[in-house]
């Protein structure tokens, strides 16, 4: 069976993105999973009391925003699992995907504001590193 992985982070944009990994998962008959990736380190160098606090908290705060998803997509009679992890972004997803051997990824697309950080820089970069060396389809929802 299909596995469709939607990497989310909550907000409008991201809410498009569900949108789009719901209805793939109803049209394909595939499994659907709402993956959330929080970093802590964003916030800098911290004490490592901090930063555990400071990862305890964007994880509540990511489970929840999951979980709108999966409520979301129930509503549309998609079952829906939930993963929230913690670490680099692009290497949490990729461990991921590879460990869940997933088919599909949905995925945003980046913002264009010259201050957002949420995927950085590279996100063409490792769009193209998952097609190319995990033989896996990525969904870019604008």
């Amino acid at each position: 069976m299909e596995l469709i992985v939607c990497a989310t982070r909550g907000g409008e944009a991201s809410r498009r993105t569900q949108e789009r990994a719901i209805a793939l998962a109803k049209d394909r008959n595939a499994e659907l999973v709402f993956l959330c990736v929080v970093d802590p380190d964003f916030a800098g160098p911290q004490s490592e009391a901090v930063t555990a606090a400071l990862e305890d908290e964007l994880k509540r705060l990511g489970r929840s925003l999951l979980n709108i998803a999966r409520a979301r997509a129930r509503e549309q009679g998609v079952p829906a699992g939930i993963i929230c992890l913690s670490g680099p972004v692009w290497e949490e997803i990729e461990a991921y995907l590879r460990r869940a051997k997933a088919t599909t990824l949905v995925i945003g697309a980046p913002r264009v504001e010259p201050t957002s950080q949420a995927f950085g820089e590279d996100v063409q970069r490792f769009i193209e590193h998952v097609r190319q060396n995990l033989g896996i389809e990525v969904v870019v929802v604008p």
